[in-house]
C-alpha cells in the first residue's frame, strides 16, 4: 500500500517530502536541545518583591463608585 502510494509520486514530490521530513526532524532536535538546559526551578535573582507580583486588589477596596476622583495637586 505504501509502496503503491510512493510510486505514484513524482520526483519533485519525493524530494519535497524528504526535505519536509528532514526539516521536521531538525526542528524537533533543535527544540529538544534548547530545552535540555532548561531548569524548571529557575527563579530570577536580584528582583525585589514589589506591587507587580503581589496580585491585584479584589472586592470593595478595588473600586468604589461612590468615591470621587481626587483633585490634582497644583504645581507651584
Amino acid at each position: 500500500m505504501i509502496s503503491q502510494w510512493f510510486r505514484q509520486l513524482s520526483t519533485k514530490q519525493i524530494i519535497a517530502l524528504v526535505i519536509a521530513v528532514l526539516l521536521a526532524i531538525y526542528v524537533v532536535w533543535y527544540v529538544m536541545e534548547a530545552l535540555e538546559g532548561f531548569d524548571p526551578e529557575y527563579k530570577p535573582s536580584g528582583l525585589q518583591p514589589s506591587n507587580w507580583d503581589t496580585g491585584s486588589k479584589t472586592g470593595v477596596e478595588a473600586f468604589d463608585p461612590t468615591k470621587g476622583t481626587p483633585e490634582a495637586v497644583p504645581a507651584k
